[in-house]
């Protein structure tokens, strides 16, 4: 009988340590995404940049993507200090790959090859590591005009990398070969 009641204890013990357990880790995950949404950055990205007329180069993977100004310097130059301070420490410098994949060879392997995909999956982050990898979401520490340049950086970094030949023109399409019956 004592080590039933023994048992018993043991087992409300263990329900209970489970349950504040569970308890507390829900707490330290609001706290968490609550001190991620209090350290916002201020945007750095100046409303002289945003308002400054433009005639260069738009990137746009199709017509229903986000166009992007990727020959305005003070958008890409503000892209890349942010990505050199967020983004080069898995993705290697210029984009070109680290522990995390090219971010500026034009191919994306958890999303479309668009623009709005992109800067979706900076600010969300990734959490399906069955597809290889994970990664934070950026949206809740840096504003949506900052991450907005970190792609304008990106693509101005892979159409730099494709004009120069380093990596291969991703966007053209090359003809299927038909042999003769």
């Amino acid at each position: 009988m004592e080590s039933i009641s023994f048992l018993s204890i043991l087992r409300r013990f263990s329900t209970l340590a489970v349950v504040v357990g569970v308890g507390f880790l829900a707490n330290v995950s609001v706290g968490t995404v609550y001190a991620q949404e209090s350290t916002l950055a201020d945007q750095t990205l100046t409303q002289e940049c945003i308002d400054q007329a433009y005639s260069g180069t738009m990137h746009q993977s199709s017509d229903a993507d986000l166009a992007l100004e990727i020959e305005k310097d003070c958008l890409v130059q503000n892209g890349k200090q942010w990505y050199d301070r967020r983004c080069s420490f898995c993705h290697g410098g210029a984009g070109k790959g680290g522990k995390g994949p090219c971010l500026t060879c034009g191919k994306f392997a958890y999303s479309a090859n668009s623009n709005m995909a992109i800067l979706t999956t900076i600010s969300v982050g990734i959490t399906n590591k069955s597809l290889g990898g994970a990664m934070g979401a950026f949206g809740t520490t840096i504003s949506g005009m900052d991450i907005l340049s970190i792609v304008a950086y990106m693509r101005s970094e892979e159409t730099r990398r494709i004009a120069s030949g380093e990596i291969k023109d991703p966007y053209i399409k090359e003809e299927v070969m038909v042999f003769p019956e």
